[in-house]
Formats: C-alpha cells, structure tokens, sequence
C-alpha cells in the first residue's frame, strides 16, 4: 500500500466514522424521547421521521451518483461532515415534531454523501483481492463510529439529557473535516480526460447488480429494524437503563467491528458466497432469537452474534459488487447499492413502528428473522443458477 492510498482510506475511514456515528445519534436517543413525551408521542413517529430521512436520502444519493466524478471526492466528504454537524447542534434547538423532522433531513442530506462518494473511491483505488481488506477496514471504522454513538449516547443522555450526544457528534463531524482534507492533502485522483468519455450507464448498473438485490435489501431491513427499535426493545420490554443500552448496543458493533477487520482472511478461506450466506443464517437464527425471547442474557448473547454475522455482510457484498461492476459505474453502483440498502431500511422502519404500536416492540425483529430467512433461501437457490455467485464462491 502506497502513500497516497493509504491517504485515501485513513481519509474515508475517518469520514465513514463520524457519518455512521451521526446517523445513530438521534435513533438512539429515541427511547428518551418517547417515555418523557418530548417530541415522539408513539412508536409511529419514529417510523415516520425515519422513512422520511430515508427518502430523502434516495434522491441525494441518485443525484451523487450520477454527477459526481473522482476529483470531487476529497471536497464532497468535507461538505458532508460539515452538513451533518451543522443540522446534527441545530436538531438541540427543535420545539416541534416538525423542527425535528426538518433538521434531521438536513443530517440525511448530508450523510447521504459518504456512501456513493466514499466507497466508490476505495473501490477506484485498490484494486484485486486488495479490494476486500480496505473495504473491510473502512467497513470497521464505519462500526467504530456507531459502537462509539451508542456508549457515549446511552451515558450522555442519562448524565445530561437527550441534547448532549447530538452536540457531541455534531462537533466531531465539524472537526473531522479539517482532519480529513489535510489527511488527504496530495492524493492522487484520476485525470479528469479519464472520466469525461466514460458516461454512466444505469442499465449495466441494474444489470451487474441484479443477483445481489435481495442480500442487499435484507442489510437495510436490518440496520433500520436495529437503530430504530432496538434501542426501545431493551429499554421498555426488558426495562434496561439507557446507560446500560448503549452498552448492549456497543458489544453489537464492536463484534460487528471485528468482523468486518477479519472479513479479509475469512473471505480467503470460505469465499464471497459461502461467507454471505452463512451471516445470514446467522443473522435468521440470532433475529428469531431476540424477538421471541425475554431472557436478558439471552437476548444480549444474540445481539453479540447478530452484530457479528450483519457487519460482515456490508464489506462482502461492497466486494462483490465492486469486484462484478464495470469500472465508469463504480459510484453509480454504490450510490444504487445504497439506495437499495434505504429501500429496505425505510419501509421496515416505517412499517414496524406500526406494527409495534399493534403487536410489541419485538415485532421487528420477528419480520426481521422471516425476511432474512427468505434470503438464505434465495442465495442457496441462487448458488446453483447465478454465475457471479458462483464466480465468487472461492
């Protein structure tokens, strides 16, 4: 690895950390808001300002696919960081539902960012079997920056109330753009004559990507069921403390953490598929578990598996499309990949604040455990009849 690429991926490490923390921040303060009536009246809400978050996400996400090129890449993650921080101390100020929602969209705007732009310039500067380890490590910083969310979200907002933790990492997102663009100060980017005869396609995009779309859905319906209602289930269903929480939370993404840093060794030893298709086994069995069970330690056991086996799935399936996508689609793809991850985590989110008004709190991770089901079903089917299944499973 080679100064300027290391540069690159200490500098979409950083920016991954600080989106992915952001993002959780406000989710995770949910439970507080609900139980005091601040805000949040009912679970619905949060499917609401959530799927709203989410659609605006899509669209950005598009637009960022479609128009960004390498040389911007540096300056776009540093209007990221600055949108989120910006929107992240400004939610502190909100008096309504209303202002909420308004100042959220702000943060999803911005974070709608890191993902297209980020990976897609991991992907354009390490190339092979290298590819699987620096997605893995940006992958993990990813984890890091929610692990570090949930800890300081679930002791701040008991020591301090529900604003403390969005000033907190509304101020590390404004920080992290200076770090970041002296970090990557020098990089080497790809010549603008490179890029203007290379027009996107959506088509091959679609194309590449079709065997990969239902896994890549299920990760979305994941994280959405996670971030918006696991918080609630341990506090409410098994009347934990927020400190506490965050705790179980952070175990969560640091096994998911671990994992995705290992994905690189243990993609050489059982290959894409084979390593897809087992997390996801994993992830039915771990799901059904913390849905139908109401012992703690139970449910904390299951958490520490499911973190494992849902974070390395992120870096594999980023491999997989990355590795099978045409070069001049590479953002495209990952803004679509993203896009598609959305669709999942948005009408999950929304419909499950529904369904735990109706049914309970551990109703999401119940459709969480069928959905993930079905997906093992369709990779076991598609292993036989998919040649880029097949070409991955080495």
């Amino acid at each position: 690895m080679n100064k300027s690429e290391k540069k690159v991926l200490i500098t979409a490490s950083l920016f991954h950390a600080c989106n992915d923390a952001s993002v959780v921040a406000l989710p995770s303060v949910f439970p507080l808001l609900y139980t005091e009536g601040v805000l949040i009246k009912k679970y619905a809400d949060i499917g609401t300002i959530l799927v709203l978050g989410l659609i605006v996400s899509v669209i950005f996400q598009f637009i960022i696919g479609h128009k960004v090129k390498a040389k911007h890449y540096r300056c776009c993650l540093a209007l990221e960081a600055l949108l989120i921080g910006v929107f992240l101390n400004l939610m502190t100020l909100s008096k309504s539902f209303l202002m909420l929602i308004i100042f959220f969209i702000g943060v999803r705007i911005g974070s709608s960012i890191y993902h297209p732009v980020g990976i897609s310039w991991i992907s354009k500067t390490f190339e092979g079997s290298r590819i699987d380890k620096a997605m893995g490590i940006q992958s993990a910083f990813g984890d890091i920056g929610v692990l570090a969310a949930f800890v300081t979200t679930g002791y701040l907002a008991d020591r301090f109330g529900w604003k403390a933790p969005l000033i907190l990492w509304g101020s590390m997102n404004l920080m992290a753009i200076v770090a970041g663009l002296v970090t990557s100060r020098g990089v080497e980017i790809i010549p603008e004559k490179e890029e203007k005869h290379e027009n996107v396609s959506w088509k091959e995009t679609f194309s590449d990507l079709k065997p990969l779309i239902p896994p890549i859905i299920l990760g979305g319906i994941a994280w959405g069921v996670t971030l918006g209602y696991a918080p609630s289930l341990l506090n409410h269903k098994l009347k934990l403390s927020m400190s506490n929480t965050g705790v179980i939370l952070g175990g969560w993404m640091a096994m998911g953490a671990i994992a995705s840093v290992t994905y690189g060794k243990i993609a050489e030893l059982l290959g894409r598929t084979k390593t897809i298709i087992t997390a996801f086994v994993l992830i039915t069995i771990s799901a059904f578990s913390i849905g139908l069970v109401s012992r703690t330690s139970i449910i904390i056991v299951s958490f520490l598996i499911y973190g494992i086996s849902l974070f390395i799935t992120y870096p594999a399936l980023l491999s997989f499309a990355g590795s099978t996508t045409r070069a001049r689609n590479r953002t495209a793809t990952f803004s679509t990949v993203s896009n598609l991850q959305i669709l999942g985590n948005s009408s999950t989110a929304y419909i499950s604040g529904f369904l735990s008004d109706a049914y309970g709190i551990n109703a999401p991770f119940i459709l969480l455990g069928s959905a993930s089901a079905l997906v093992v079903l369709y990779i076991a089917g598609a292993m036989k009849m998919s040649k880029q299944w097949r070409s991955n499973n080495k």
